[in-house]
This record gives structure tokens, C-alpha cells and sequence, in this order.
């Protein structure tokens, strides 16, 4: 079923020119999802929370247009949504759109909670319209606080995702995918024609599979951070503070801790190469700090162009077609190291695998320690066992 909803990138000019993901109706500006954005904006929400907001709200106006219900002639009269509808809209709110299976626990509460709230914005503007001295007031108010009591009852009950797991390109694809993306001027596989984009694309790519970055992290790095001589050569993922100052509409963000990632001698004369040889091929590349660039017009990469790039190369090569994303390099990266941590603790017992294991695999992905997890490994030692692993699997994968 078609849907006359979809969202739209708006530039707001009285905002300091900030661009905000927004709900349209058939092309026109939905007023009330708008104002809400732009309430959310001015009161110190950014504009990647703005856009989940309307992300909700595009779901719940979906739903709403499914099954009939007039949502703002609902909440205009203060007639509130029923515990049957909410119900319904739990179970709407639980599977993917785009394919079959049921959402991740995160994006499930992401829509309810980001329906509940654009609700609740709604309900309190009308309700604000009744005159405090009418009797009515007290009736709309206990009404409004019984749908979001309905709405905190679905949110708070358990919600079992599919748990379907998390695996990478398999060896075979893995050595299909490295032929591919060489950059080298002889390599015939290889999708794009620009020396530059073939390079920057590369070490995009190689960023993402042999350091475990998720595809937000990998374009938020700049130069600084990364160390490319001496003893010691890696690239660090900070965790920003404050406002990112970023070209696109879309910020990327580091959802996990920040790390450093180490690189083997030759993987860190690649990104060297690139540095110094391919990117000041960019136009206007001067003007960023961003280290991957676009063709465009020499600014940082947009959200969406490492989806872009892979999309190009499942063009050329249909094997892919199904298998790789971003998130998948970064699953590869997983499956990398475990295979690395199976060889390197093979002698052990089972129990005392899994203790060695996890914390350098949660260390190494960004994650925070869990409650299983034994207290007496110092940070130094994991971080040092980490830093050992992500060289002696880039010099695996670089046949050194």
C-alpha cells in the first residue's frame, strides 16, 4: 500500500540556515510535524534527533492512513487514541517496512516513544485552547494521562526482537571484495574510472572492514586524528563534544565509545599515500579537515555516499546484491577478529576463552564492558592485546 507521507530535507533560513528532516503530505509541509521540528530545534535538539522524531512520526501518520484514523481530528476534539489502537500500533511499530522480519529492540522504542511524544505535543496545543475555568479542562487532562499511560504499558512490556546474528562476507566473498576495490590503474574490477575516488574508496572501505568502524565514525574522521609515523601508527574515533560542523543536511554520529584503532606499517602507508597524493586531487579540498572527500565540490561525504559506493560495485558485480552494507565491513571485522582471538587462546578451556575474549572484542568495537565480564583486566593490557590484533589482522588480510 502506497503512502501519501514521505519526508523531505528543509533549509530554514530564519534558523541560522539549519536543515531539518521534515513529513509532507503530497508535497506540502505538514504544519504540525513541521512546527514540531522546529520546537524541537529551538529547544537545543539536534537535527540527527530531529530527523528520528520525524522518522516517528512518519511511521505513526503510515499507520493512521492504514487503518483509518483521522489523527489530528482525534486530538483537535480531545478525543484520545484507545488502548486497542495503541495495541495495534505496537505490533505496526515492531516490523520492518522495507522487508520481511521484525525491528531491533532500539528502533521499536524509538517509534513508540517517538509517537508518544509528537501525541502528547499535540494533545497538550489543543488542550491548551480550553478555557482553565471550564469543567471540561479536568475531563481532558485525565483523558490525555490515560493514553499515556497506554502508551508507557506497551513500551514497558518485553519486547523480543528477531535475533538474527551478525555475520560478515564469508572468506571467499572477502577475497572477491579485495580484488575489487584495489585501486591499483591496471585493476579492470574495479567499478569507478578517477584514481582519486578509487583511492579514497579503498581506504573508505578498508577503514570500515579491518577497523570495525560503523560508516558515521569512519567520515567523521579528520585529519588529526590520525598518527601515521613513528612507532606507533593508528587513527582515533572521538566521541564528539558539542555541535558538529559538518557540510551535509545529515550528521554522521559515533554511536559507540571512542578508540583508537591501530594500523599495520602498510596499511598506514596506504592512508599516507592517500593523503598526500590522491586527496589534494579534490577540488576545494583545502577547506576541509574531513579526510574522505567528496567529487562533488571537495566537501566531506554525505551519510549516504558509503551506501552509494557499494551500491556501485553490487551494479558491476550481483553476487553481492543482498550481502553487503556498511554494517557488514563492520561485521566482517568481527568475525575477523574472532577467528584471530579463537587461534591466539585455542589451548584454552571454554570459560577461560570466553573471559579472554570478550573484553578486547568489546573494546575493539566500542562497546561498554558487560556485568559478566571479570573486573581484574586492567584497560592498558586489553587495549594493548587489542592494538596486537587489529595489526596482525590487516597484515593477514595484506598478505605481509
Amino acid at each position: 500500500m502506497s503512502s501519501n507521507y514521505s519526508i523531505t530535507v528543509l533549509q530554514f533560513q530564519k534558523l541560522q540556515g539549519v536543515k531539518l528532516k521534515v513529513v509532507i503530505y503530497r508535497d506540502q509541509i505538514d504544519v504540525l510535524a513541521g512546527a514540531y521540528a522546529v520546537q524541537r530545534f529551538l529547544i537545543g535538539r539536534k537535527p540527527n534527533s530531529i530527523k528520528s522524531d520525524q522518522e516517528s512520526i512518519l511511521n505513526l501518520y503510515r499507520f493512521c492512513e492504514r487503518n483509518d484514523i483521522d489523527l489530528h481530528r482525534r486530538i483537535r476534539e480531545l478525543s484520545p487514541i484507545t488502548i486497542g489502537e495503541i495495541e495495534a500500533f505496537s505490533i505496526y511499530c515492531s516490523f520492518r517496512r522495507d522487508r520481511e522480519g521484525r525491528v531491533g529492540a532500539g528502533l521499536f522504542q524509538s517509534r513508540m516513544r517517538g509517537a508518544k511524544a509528537f501525541i502528547g505535543y499535540l494533545w497538550k496545543f489543543y488542550q491548551g485552547r480550553i478555557s482553565e475555568k471550564s469543567e471540561s479542562i479536568v475531563a481532558a487532562i485525565a483523558r490525555g494521562e490515560a493514553m499515556e499511560s497506554a502508551f508507557e504499558f506497551y513500551l514497558k512490556a518485553p519486547y523480543q526482537p528477531n535475533r538474527n546474528d551478525k555475520v560478515g562476507l564469508t572468506p571467499e566473498m572477502q577475497a572477491r571484495f579485495y580484488a575489487i576495490i584495489n585501486p591499483s590503474e591496471y585493476n579492470e574490477l574495479n567499478p569507478w574510472v578517477r584514481p582519486e575516488i578509487r583511492w579514497r574508496n579503498y581506504i573508505l572501505l578498508m577503514a570500515m572492514m579491518l577497523g570495525g568502524n560503523r560508516k558515521g565514525e569512519t567520515l567523521l574522521l579528520k585529519l588529526n586524528h590520525l598518527q601515521l609515523t613513528g612507532r606507533r601508527k593508528y587513527f582515533e574515533i572521538e566521541k564528539p563534544k558539542g555541535v558538529v560542523i559538518y557540510a551535509r543536511s545529515e550528521v554522521p554520529s559515533v554511536k559507540t565509545f571512542g578508540r583508537q584503532v591501530d594500523l599495520h606499517d602498510d596499511l598506514a602507508a596506504m592512508f599516507e599515500y592517500y593523503i598526500t597524493d590522491m586527496r589534494v586531487l579534490f577540488a576545494g579540498y583545502q577547506r576541509s579537515s574531513y579526510v574522505f572527500l567528496s567529487a562533488r565540490d571537495g566537501q566531506e561525504l554525505s551519510l549516504l555516499t558509503p551506501n552509494a559506493i557499494l551500491n556501485s560495485l553490487i551494479a558491476k558485480n550481483p553476487e553481492f546484491k543482498g550481502v553487503l552494507t556498511p554494517h557488514l565491513l563492520r561485521n566482517t571485522f568481527h568475525d575477523l577478529l574472532n577467528n584471530a582471538l579463537e587461534r591466539r587462546y585455542k589451548d584454552s578451556s571454554p570459560l577461560s576463552k570466553a573471559l579472554l575474549k570478550s573484553p578486547i572484542q568489546e573494546a575493539a568495537g566500542g562497546w561498554s564492558q558487560g556485568s559478566t565480564m571479570p573486573q581484574h583486566y586492567s584497560k592498558g593490557s586489553i587495549n594493548s592485546r587489542v592494538s596486537e590484533l587489529q595489526r596482525e589482522i590487516q597484515q593477514r588480510v595484506l598478505g605481509r
